[in-house]
């Protein structure tokens, strides 16, 4: 407490009094929040910020994140944006004058989001489907299992479950492990490296799946995914190696193959969930061999074709006369395309809608999938 003149008004010295107090203030110590679920954009970036530094977007009802503040149509892109930049790593620095702020460094999240499929086809329409325009999609690990309704006898529980048992001891250990912070409370994560092996071992998995963005390829209609999936891989590998070695050393080629069978699977399934998962398969067909149309088209600048070019240089299932043929024959019914005959020449001619970058462009599309 400062000095006091005893000959000093009574007031005076309970001012004085009153000031030196509130410069003792105690700093206030509120709980770590690491689950986030209901949240606007704003008040996620604000509460990630100044709260703990490791934290997640956690819901076993997706409803209640695709229906929160920050998922309306009007904040869901920003929503998106901010999710995007932690995931990324980097740091974010908003300015707002109706919220508060406060840059965000030094930051992780992560997400685990359980949706039904009535609400994931929600969220699919966010503002035309934003959440893969941008590349958040291609940041989340999606799968949809097999439904096992009707398989589901009742089991009795085991007594004892040792293995489930030794991975929450880990979990545990992991967990009480202090996080390598700096003096202002931003994560300073280690850095692992790669043994030359798993190195060698991520570079042909990248270059294989790059391999397979070509015009018909494997991966074709899901570039963002495929695009993500060798960085998707090196992540899995540094979980995988810390869960098992702790956060030092080389990730060794063993874990690398182990991240990259994980990491191959959800781009199947992303595969399969976006593309065409609900169509009969020569449907499936159709919507390919349409979209392959409309590209080679646009890029050579033609609204005509032979249908021999589609054997080959279509893609790999369509080339097979009869499941070509069934194809184009499903585009021709719903106005997509006129066969035509010239000569000994088997022509595609195209409807122009379908060549457009508009809404009339969709309507094949819809048409299709009907």
């Amino acid at each position: 407490m400062s000095e006091l003149n005893i000959s000093a008004d009574p007031l005076d010295i309970l001012k004085a009094k009153l000031e030196d107090h509130e410069l003792q203030e105690p700093e206030i110590i509120t709980a770590p929040k690491i689950f986030y679920e209901d949240v606007s954009s704003e008040a996620f970036a604000y509460h990630i910020a100044i709260g703990h530094p490791s934290a997640s977007l956690w819901s076993d009802e997706g409803g209640l994140f695709v229906a929160s503040q920050g998922m309306k149509e009007d904040n869901a892109m920003g929503m998106f944006a901010i999710i995007n930049r932690i995931w990324d790593g980097n740091d974010f620095e908003p300015t707002r004058k109706t919220a508060k702020t406060k840059r965000i460094s030094g930051r992780r999240c992560t997400a685990n989001i359980m949706l039904q499929q009535t609400v994931f086809e929600k969220w699919q329409e966010k503002q035309n489907d934003m959440s893969r325009a941008i590349g958040t999609s291609a940041r989340f690990l999606t799968q949809r299992p097999k439904s096992t309704m009707g398989e589901r006898e009742y089991q009795a529980p085991p007594e004892r479950t040792p293995k489930m048992q030794t991975f929450h001891d880990r979990v545990r250990n992991i967990m009480e492990t202090p996080l390598p912070m700096d003096d202002e409370g931003r994560l300073m994560p280690p850095v692992l490296q790669l043994s030359e092996e798993a190195k060698r071992i991520w570079t042909a998995y990248f270059n294989k799946v790059e391999e397979s963005l070509k015009q018909g390829g494997e991966f074709a209609e899901v570039k963002d995914f495929a695009s993500k999936t060798a960085e998707q891989a090196a992540r899995i590998s540094g979980v995988l190696h810390v869960f098992e070695f702790g956060p030092e050393g080389e990730i060794q080629p063993e874990t690398m193959l182990q991240s990259i069978n994980i990491a191959e699977w959800y781009l199947h399934e992303a595969n399969r969930i976006f593309v065409t998962a609900r169509l009969p398969e020569e449907f499936k067909n159709a919507f390919i061999l349409q979209k392959w149309i409309k590209n080679y088209c646009q890029l050579s600048q033609l609204s005509q074709l032979s249908q021999g070019l589609i054997l080959q240089e279509g893609p790999n299932q369509l080339r097979n006369k009869k499941i070509r043929d069934n194809a184009l024959k499903i585009l021709e019914e719903h106005g997509a395309v006129i066969l035509i005959t010239e000569g000994k020449k088997k022509i595609i001619k195209v409807n122009p809608k379908l060549l457009e970058d508009s809404d009339a462009a969709k309507v094949a599309k819809v048409a299709i999938v009907s």
